[in-house]
């Protein structure tokens, strides 16, 4: 065989398995996933949404685009996008951060099946020790107990946003003050119930902290109460929106998000919308510690990595009627304080005077943002998330371990 034959012979033998050599890898590049992207609004170029997605083959009604986020506070948008493009956005100076979309629950512990009961016209336990020195004596499953508060106002004007599974608004723990204003499915219906829960301890009539307070329900999570980062960023999204226009009304005197969820793991995209909102828009956020028991560091997941010392949410933990850790709660660096979670009653779904006993973070969670509201009386804390976390750790008690547990600055003996 002549040298010009194997030549032949090396070429032809290239050329038929071209193809296969470079099928394979290009496969991979083209794996779609949905990912946040936050954009740096304060980047000396000033870049658009548009201008981003543009870059990447988007644009703002592609069917590849769930939301956009655009407020005073933070911009970007979630979508689904090959690998290759988030590599490409990963590289523009522009670009805060990419983060593919995580799940995201609920943090309560216990879902009643039944047992729920009326209402009586008597406070929770945990109301009675949020505005005391000491432990509660009592059956926790009962509604005899003392609720004191030295401001009378009792959170009006303000406003408190529950991202959450909804809230059943036709309970009567609301009194015409519960609205709900969005959700990722267009179902505004609370399900599941943990929403209506959380909401009527933070603002319900008898059973709440503020009981005068505006509340809103962003409903991020479905009936099983699962849902995604993108779509509680984007709940975020649209109450700075809100706030912004109430504020500009003079309809407000401030507000505060409450977040009765958790991640697996750290979630950047969703902490940055929560610093953001406080340091641009100035809006409040309470978050749960989580219900980790085996993995107890709050530091370890979203929400409740953007409390504590690493940023101005308000991180809380969960105690039993005995001032007590619960058993499943988390706890460090990333906890502020401590609030009442276990055999919480709280307004329930189904039935206007229903109610139900829950436990969980969940369940401290809406107490401390209740407090929040509670304090926005003051009008320097009202619009200070900073000052407004430092007096709510500063009027805390101390109890045995170092637990800090929420306190209204009353300290009455109840």
């Amino acid at each position: 065989m002549t040298m010009d034959e194997v030549m032949k012979i090396l070429i032809f033998l290239c050329l038929l398995f071209w193809p296969r050599i470079f099928a394979a890898p290009l496969s991979g590049h083209h794996t779609s996933t949905e990912h946040i992207v936050i954009i740096d609004k304060d980047h000396p170029t000033r870049p658009r949404i548009t201008d981003v997605l543009r870059k990447v083959g988007l644009h703002e009604a592609h069917p590849n685009i769930k939301h956009i986020y655009y407020n005073s506070a933070f911009h970007g948008f979630a979508a689904t996008i090959p690998t290759t493009h988030v590599d490409i956005l990963g590289h523009m100076p522009e670009i805060t951060l990419v983060e593919q979309t995580t799940s995201i629950n609920t943090a309560s512990i216990l879902i009643p099946e039944s047992g729920a009961f009326d209402t009586r016209n008597s406070a929770p336990w945990g109301l009675q020790r949020i505005s005391t020195p000491s432990s509660v004596a009592g059956d926790p499953s009962n509604l005899n107990f003392t609720y004191a508060f030295g401001n009378a106002n009792l959170g009006a004007n303000a406003d408190i946003y529950i991202i959450d599974t909804g809230i059943y608004t036709a309970n009567n723990v609301f009194g015409g003050r519960a609205e709900m204003l969005w959700s990722f499915d267009g179902n505004l219906n609370d399900t599941d119930g943990h929403g209506t829960h959380v909401s009527g301890i933070a603002g319900g009539a008898v059973l709440g902290v503020a009981s005068n307070a505006n509340i809103f329900g962003l409903k991020a999570l479905d009936g099983s109460g699962g849902g995604t980062t993108s779509d509680v960023i984007k709940a975020i999204d649209l109450v700075v929106r809100r706030h912004e226009t109430r504020r500009a009304t003079n309809c407000t005197t401030g507000s505060v998000i409450s977040m009765s969820l958790a991640s697996t793991g750290v979630v950047q995209s969703l902490n940055h919308a929560i610093y953001a909102a406080a340091t641009k828009a100035k809006i409040h956020s309470v978050v749960a510690a989580g219900n980790n028991a085996g993995s107890p560091n709050a530091c370890s997941i979203s929400p409740a990595s953007a409390g504590g010392t690493n940023g101005p949410a308000l991180s809380v933990g969960a105690i039993d009627i005995t001032s007590s850790p619960a058993s499943f709660t988390n706890y460090g660096a990333c906890v502020d304080l401590f609030a009442p979670g276990v055999d919480v009653i709280s307004s329930w779904i189904g039935a206007p005077d229903r109610v139900a006993s829950l436990d969980g973070t969940s369940m401290s969670t809406p107490h401390v943002t209740g407090l929040v509201a509670y304090a926005m009386a003051n009008e320097t804390l009202a619009g200070d998330p900073w000052a407004m976390k430092e007096y709510i750790r500063g009027t805390a008690v101390e109890v045995r371990g170092g637990v800090l547990v929420a306190n209204n600055g009353v300290l009455s003996d109840g």
